[in-house]
């Protein structure tokens, strides 16, 4: 590579450079290491001149060194040739390759990705396991699901019953409904949940906008309302579905509408809006409807009165009978009017 070809190459790296900082794809990190690679090379050292020198004389004259060794090695010569500076792009292949199936890894149909099990080192079978998350033996498995069971099934009765927390409605239980106790705060027995379906039961999402008018913000609003999520019965690419107690809803709802009347009063209104919006579509529908009767009326009247009426011909009583090919009786009628003869078959 001459020096000309080089100042291109280095001014091409320039061009690319710049257009990269206009668009805004690089920080000043990058920028910073690009110019470093794209920076010429320093000149490589002069070699050092042999320790023997020849005088004009013809004789040998030894030079003086100072601390220096020379090794000599009987290995193949090429070995030692300096290898070339590698030219590392100035672009990043992520900014022009959508796709590198170079990097893709096999994912066994996205049922066992290896990366969730913690900090994975390639696809072979050592693992270290950092993220102990999501990673459990089967012993700790049943444990936490022995420690759930035993809180919420079988859980020991406290020491002292008068101390201990007694259902709100019936004021008797002690064992609560373990979704009403542990996600909504609400200190019920299953039997009392079961008698007061009007307290305790739950709502979904959409449930609680058409029947209580409340917004997507209000229900997202994690401080104003508990929730329980479970997958979408629909399908598990939906969603999750949020479900909401239904005395907590009723709470927030009558104080956002003035009570009970308040949610009446603007039930009654949204349906009247609601019935003037229909019958609004139903005169524009009507309107329109009229407008194309009009113009084809119109239309047929031009019509009529360029080319006249259309003529309806009435035929009299026959004229004659005769026998076609077929053997087959034929009639022929005259209208009066227009005097166009006509053939019927008669059957």
């Amino acid at each position: 590579m001459n020096a000309a070809q080089r100042t291109k190459i280095e001014a091409n790296r320039k061009l690319a450079l710049e257009r990269l900082k206009k668009r805004g794809l690089l920080n000043k990190l990058q920028v910073k290491s690009i110019e470093s690679r794209n920076s010429p090379t320093p000149a490589k050292p002069k070699p050092t001149e042999p320790a023997h020198k020849v005088t004009k004389s013809g004789s040998p004259q030894i030079a003086t060194t100072t601390n220096t060794t020379t090794t000599v090695s009987t290995t193949d010569p090429l070995m030692h040739k300096e290898k070339k500076p590698y030219i590392r792009p100035s672009v990043r292949t992520s900014d022009y390759i959508d796709y590198d199936f170079s990097t893709m890894q096999d994912l066994n149909g996205g049922y066992i990705n290896p990366h969730d099990r913690g900090n994975y080192n390639g696809y072979d079978d050592d693992f270290s396991y950092n993220n102990t998350k999501n990673i459990k033996t089967l012993d700790e498995w049943k444990q936490e699901q022995r420690a759930r069971r035993s809180l919420y099934e079988n859980a020991p009765p406290p020491e002292d019953l008068s101390v201990a927390i007694k259902c709100q409605e019936c004021h008797i239980n002690i064992e609560m409904d373990p979704i009403l106790d542990d996600v909504f705060k609400l200190h019920v027995c299953k039997q009392c949940a079961k008698a007061y379906p009007q307290k305790y039961s739950l709502l979904t999402k959409t449930e609680c906008k058409e029947d209580y008018f409340l917004t997507e913000d209000e229900l997202a609003d994690q401080e104003l309302f508990h929730r329980l999520e479970k997958p979408n019965p629909h399908s598990g690419t939906f969603a999750r579905m949020q479900l909401f107690v239904r005395c907590e809803v009723e709470a927030f709802a009558f104080k956002k509408w003035g009570g009970e009347d308040g949610l009446d009063k603007e039930w009654e209104r949204r349906e009247t809006q609601k019935t003037k919006r229909k019958e609004q579509l139903y005169k524009k529908e009507i309107e329109t409807m009229r407008l194309k009767t009009r113009a084809q009326e119109f239309t047929k009247r031009l019509r009529e009165k360029k080319y006249g009426k259309l003529h309806k011909h009435q035929y009299g009583e026959p004229i004659g009978t005769y026998n076609d090919e077929d053997g087959n009786i034929m009639v022929k009628r005259r209208c009066i009017e227009c005097g166009l003869e006509i053939d019927e078959v008669e059957i």
